[in-house]
């Protein structure tokens, strides 16, 4: 899954994650790449990946990830 970080110093990076990694491990990673994290983006798969899935049994999901201050 491809997330895209916006960093608070204005730093954008694109990362490709396994779906397997938890959300918390990942905003940890991410934070230790580029600091202080604005946002994150979770890409949806284009209509022929999800049709490609979908008969593959995968299923994809967006994640909100907890805000930890």
């Amino acid at each position: 899954m491809k997330i895209l970080v916006n960093f608070k110093s204005g730093f954008k990076q694109t990362f490709i994650v396994p779906k397997e990694m938890l959300t918390v491990d990942f905003r940890n990673m991410a934070r230790e790449i580029g600091g202080n994290i604005e946002s994150i983006e979770f890409s949806l798969p284009s209509r022929q990946q999800k049709s490609m899935n979908s008969r593959a049994n995968l299923s994809v999901g967006v994640v909100q990830m907890p805000d930890k201050r």
